[in-house]
């Protein structure tokens, strides 16, 4: 019985891990994302084999994951890949694009939209500081504000503005100023012009966003300007307390929404009188010394 020849040639050595690891990113590689081959001038091409940086980076994904295929897979070095990834915006990206789309609004709706409007609005800042300095607060401010615009020949007065209870809203009052500025022409009405010495604090928040605080900065302390102009800037900045709400996963309050905001300065209102002006004084009186005078020189002219 003649015996199995045993072939004792030396055993090809087992491929490593990261061998293996290596061949099967090569041989991943599509016919379509292939590199080209060599130039005939015999000038080796640098992108036709992986870089050393690629190397490192698929030998510490192997390393890390202790050889894990599917972990090293997820994040070897893309240098076979045709194309880059790219960047996907997240929730927080587009939120933020969206806060300072309305700063940059609420920036171009602060300046005043004419001449007369920045005289005003110097006038009211300086006289707010004046009053506020003497200790007057909210409606006393508004009157001593308003009489002050009167003597420099403004037609000036507090406005109460009131509004019923909706189903989105409660009901409310909010007492400003409106300054009635002549008419630009002889055919021209006259132009009114709105008044808010609070106007940043009406936009205040619970624990609000760092976009939130840059939109509030934007906003001015003193508001002078015409309806229309007002009601853009309500409606800005009301958007984004609501965003900065939501974000923190706070319930945005009936008295933040934006019809609640707009019915402060654009409900109905009642304009108060000025106060009459004060009797003119009376007429000095003639002392009695004088009065003694005049009888006693009527009466001692010469006899006949």
């Amino acid at each position: 019985m003649r015996a199995a020849q045993i072939d004792l040639s030396p055993a090809a050595p087992p491929k490593s891990r990261l061998k293996r690891l290596f061949e099967r990113q090569v041989l991943r590689v599509t016919p379509a994302e292939r590199l080209p081959s060599v130039p005939v001038g015999g000038e080796k091409d640098d992108l036709s084999e992986p870089s050393s940086v690629c190397l490192d980076g698929m030998v510490r994904s192997f390393l890390e994951d202790g050889g894990g295929e599917r972990g090293a897979a997820a994040r070897c070095c893309n240098c076979f890949q045709a194309g880059d990834a790219s960047d996907d915006d997240g929730p927080a990206s587009a939120e933020a694009a969206a806060t300072s789309d309305v700063a940059e609004t609420i920036k171009g709706l602060v300046h005043c939209a004419s001449l007369r409007e920045r005289n005003l609005l110097a006038d009211v800042s300086t006289l707010v500081e004046r009053h506020r300095a003497a200790g007057a607060r909210k409606l006393d401010l508004l009157r001593l504000l308003a009489d002050s615009l009167r003597a420099a020949d403004h037609d000036a007065a507090v406005c109460l503005s009131r509004w019923e209870k909706s189903p989105s809203h409660p009901a409310g009052e909010h007492a400003y100023l409106d300054v009635l500025l002549p008419a630009a022409s002889e055919r021209g009405e006259r132009e009114r012009v709105l008044v808010d010495v609070d106007f940043r604090s009406a936009f205040e928040v619970a624990r609000p966003t760092k976009a939130y605080r840059a939109v509030l900065q934007r906003l001015p302390s003193v508001f002078v300007g015409r309806e229309d102009r007002l009601r853009l800037l309500v409606a800005a900045a009301a958007d984004a307390a609501r965003a900065s709400l939501k974000k923190r996963g706070l319930h945005l309050p009936p008295w933040r929404k934006p019809e609640y905001m707009r019915a402060k300065w654009l409900s109905t209102y009642d304009r108060e009188a000025p106060p009459p002006p004060p009797p003119p004084p009376p007429p000095p009186e003639a002392s009695t010394g004088e009065l003694a005078g005049d009888g006693e020189g009527g009466g001692g002219g010469p006899s006949a």
